[in-house]
């Protein structure tokens, strides 16, 4: 096989999602940081990085728009003849399926959860 084989390992052995110059673990220990320069916050107190619930929902679904903008735009070029390789637009149409149906599955989590709120309120 040219480049991967059939386990998602690479020519080496190595997992493409793995830098090699990484050592193994790394990307799920957080790093180790000195206790003397992580600042306190109080729980009430929000800054610019904190957000709500809402804006994490606005975040998403603009997040799936320039997805789907991104994905419709590469369509249209390919369609056009522009110098658009059809690998970029079907990795991109994938990646706005996925994000989409993310946003979906959350929503219908949201659905659930208010329609066992109010039937256990009634």
């Amino acid at each position: 096989m040219s480049g991967m084989d059939i386990g998602g390992l690479g020519a080496r052995g190595m997992s493409p999602w793995r830098s090699p110059l990484r050592p193994i673990g790394s990307e799920i220990a957080p790093p180790i940081q000195d206790p003397q320069r992580i600042e306190r916050k109080t729980p009430g107190a929000q800054e610019g990085a904190a957000k709500g619930f809402g804006d994490l929902l606005t975040g998403a679904l603009e997040n799936v728009q320039a997805l789907q903008d991104d994905t419709s735009a590469k369509t249209r070029g390919l369609a056009l003849g522009e110098d658009v390789d059809v690998h970029d637009v079907m990795i991109a149409a994938g990646k706005s399926e996925v994000a989409f149906n993310l946003v979906l599955e959350v929503r219908n989590k949201m659905v659930e959860a208010w329609e066992k709120l109010s039937r256990s309120v009634m």
